[in-house]
């Protein structure tokens, strides 16, 4: 059999090459591993470090710069080749490149992506990619600067001002509740308060922690519920009326073990349900009321 060589180079071939005219090491330049854009770029949140694509922002695993570039260049660049399952890949950063902003911004960094074929380490590629760092404020970053952004109003009131450092406890308690609720999931956030006549206003950036903070409360206190909606504008896209959902919360002027005047009878406070108090009175004679009775301070007397 004559001897056979590679059209490129002119090296020898021999049983092993992949191909009828040419080397390994010309196929693959000629065939390579993978193929990568020579520039990629990528947004990274200047707050809270969340990095994206496009229009979707993802939390990293990790806060380093770098290993949230390479999470980012794993989700983006690499995804389609390791969903594949046939390469083996490596991910460095070249130092030497990199480039900051007057601000001591990271603007740019060369990534070395070095891949080899599973079961075959001989068949392998590189690449340089030129990555590039736009960094900015995510959307859940800029609406917590602007402080401005929000979904539902929570309403805490009390019966009279001279509660007020009740509301003061209440409003520490779920500033303590929400910030937990942030460390696990910063789009749950207390957009503004604001102070009322018998309580505040609380601003919140999604329906759910204002459902997370009724039910905190809930296993806390007693208080009268009130939910309400208002139409604030339509998605066309979806076809959808958007609207603005309200929660007013009414904390009850009684506690367990109290002693209320109803009728010229006391009564001690026995026990709660869902919308009713339990009161008996010094005779054992029982006594349930909604309530939405104790708002009114003409029917009742706290002794």
């Amino acid at each position: 059999m004559p001897n056979r060589f590679c059209a490129i180079c002119g090296k020898t071939l021999d049983e092993n090459s992949p191909h009828f005219g040419m080397c390994l090491n010309c196929y693959l330049d000629e065939h390579p591993l993978f193929d990568l854009p020579n520039k990629f770029t990528i947004y990274v949140c200047i707050d809270c470090g969340n990095y994206s694509k496009k229009d979707v922002w993802l939390e990293p695993s990790e806060d380093d710069l770098f290993s949230i570039l390479n999470e980012a260049v794993q989700k983006f660049l690499l995804k389609p080749l390791i969903k594949n399952n046939q390469i083996e890949l490596s991910i460095s950063f070249n130092e030497e490149s990199l480039e900051y902003s007057s601000k001591d911004l990271l603007n740019s960094v060369e990534v070395l992506i070095k891949g080899s074929l599973r079961g075959n380490p001989s068949v392998k590629h590189q690449m340089v990619v030129h990555l590039i760092l736009n960094h900015t404020l995510c959307k859940n970053c800029s609406n917590i600067r602007g402080g401005t952004y929000f979904v539902s109003i929570l309403q805490l009131r009390v019966n009279n001002e001279n509660q007020y450092e009740f509301i003061l406890k209440i409003l520490e308690e779920i500033g303590n509740f929400a910030e937990n609720l942030f460390k696990k999931d910063q789009r749950q956030y207390i957009a503004k308060v604001e102070d009322q006549k018998y309580g505040v206003d609380l601003y919140l950036s999604t329906n759910e922690i204002m459902n997370h903070v009724i039910k905190f409360l809930r296993s806390h206190y007693h208080f009268l519920l009130k939910r309400t909606k208002k139409l604030v504008g339509r998605d066309n896209q979806k076809g959808k009326n958007l609207y603005r959902l309200k929660a007013s919360i009414k904390f009850l002027p009684v506690s367990l073990n109290d002693t209320v005047l109803i009728d010229e009878e006391y009564y001690i406070v026995e026990s709660f349900t869902k919308s009713k108090i339990i009161l008996r009175s010094k005779m054992n004679i029982k006594l349930e009321k909604d309530y939405s009775y104790f708002f009114n301070e003409k029917v009742y007397q706290k002794k």
